[in-house]
């Protein structure tokens, strides 16, 4: 209380001595400086309030959850789904996301004040998977979504199909594509592809293609792909990619006496672009080819055996997959790489095989089949 009366006392000798010293250099009333001095007063005296005010409600929110309030999240961390053929990855999160939040209320969380439009759950990907591709797609949720960064830039392996002699806009079979470029390929035999291939490993350099999330010029490759430019309007440079292993697939069109039509199983770093991957070994076999399925079997420490698929997403599956998930993964702050325990679990998810006829006619099946057309359009 003295200290107050202090302060209080102290203020009133500021305000005087400053009316004293604006009489006699301005011609102004005193009474003037002084109800001038005092709104001063008066409205930094109101911001402190509030900022006292929101401070104590703030702590006072705190101290009003006892323990057994029901938390956000059951548990956060990372884990894996099998991707569904023609969902988006952000399809995915979005599915995923509005699941936990509304689990969250059922089970009795209190939503906080709404600030902007921040979501309630934190979810997110590792690293973008095609619509027209499947397979592991590793999710984080909550204080996993921070450690999301080491799968994007992080090692992966894919199965992708193969389908000689035409070169579509999207360099896959999207059923909005186009066919730009048509080559014979009766000269390609197994023993040619696999001269090819390791001309493929290691450090290489790899153009993106053209209907990719990348910038140029400020503006994403696809949106300018979609307003009419081609890759002879739009020069994309090239990056460095890592290809690990590269191996020859037999598939199930092989099988079938479909000709024109092989597989690879791909092991490379992040950055890595299939369907160029795929465009590059076509030119080198003297041809053309287009990516006609993908399957990502891994990414990280996590295979298609750890993924859950779309009929057991559930809060209740999800949150024990989390669990689960992590006895794969060694701490973070060790500074060590995570490890894999075979069959420390298995959800036994089937995952499309590479070029399944099923696969194939669910895209194709949309436009009845590819036109040749030089003008690029529209892809979803």
């Amino acid at each position: 209380m003295q200290e107050a009366l202090a302060k209080h006392r102290q203020l009133q000798s500021s305000v005087i001595f400053m009316i004293l010293i604006l009489k006699t250099s301005y011609p102004i009333s005193a009474f003037q400086i002084f109800r001038t001095s005092i709104e001063i007063m008066e409205r930094n005296h109101h911001r402190s309030f509030k900022k006292v005010k929101r401070t104590t409600e703030v702590a006072s929110e705190k101290e009003s959850q006892s323990d057994s309030d029901p938390p956000l999240y059951i548990c956060e961390g990372v884990f894996a789904v099998s991707k569904p053929l023609e969902w988006t990855s952000s399809d995915v999160v979005t599915y995923i996301r509005k699941m936990l939040e509304r689990d969250a209320k059922e089970r009795g969380f209190v939503e906080p004040p709404k600030r902007g439009r921040k979501p309630l759950i934190k979810c997110g990907h590792g690293g973008t998977l095609d619509p027209l591709a499947t397979g592991v797609l590793v999710i984080g949720v909550g204080k996993g979504t921070k450690h999301l960064q080491s799968y994007l830039s992080g090692a992966k392996r894919y199965r992708a199909g193969v389908r000689l002699g035409i070169q579509t806009t999207t360099l896959d079979l999207d059923p909005t594509a186009q066919i730009v470029q048509e080559k014979p390929f009766g000269h390609v035999t197994k023993v040619s592809i696999e001269q090819v291939l390791p001309q493929f490993t290691g450090k290489i350099m790899q153009v993106p293609p053209l209907f990719s999330a990348l910038r140029k010029d400020g503006k994403r490759l696809h949106e300018q792909a979609r307003s009419g430019k081609t890759e002879a309007d739009v020069e994309i440079e090239p990056r460095q990619v890592e290809i690990f292993d590269l191996k020859l697939l037999t598939t199930i069109e092989q099988e079938e006496g479909l000709p024109g039509y092989f597989g690879l199983d791909v092991d490379c770093g992040g950055g890595t672009y299939i369907r160029s991957l795929v465009r590059d070994i076509g030119h080198k076999l003297d041809t053309v080819a287009t990516m006609s399925s993908l399957v990502r079997t891994k990414q990280g420490v996590f295979e298609t055996q750890h993924c859950l698929c779309k009929a057991d997403w559930t809060p209740e599956k999800i949150y024990d997959a989390i669990e689960k998930s992590s006895r794969l993964l060694l701490p973070v702050d060790a500074g060590e790489k995570g490890s894999t325990t075979p069959g420390a679990f298995n959800y036994q998810c089937e995952i499309e095989p590479v070029l399944s006829t099923k696969t194939l006619s669910t895209v194709i099946s949309k436009h009845g089949s590819l036109s040749t057309s030089e003008e690029v359009t529209t892809a979803t």
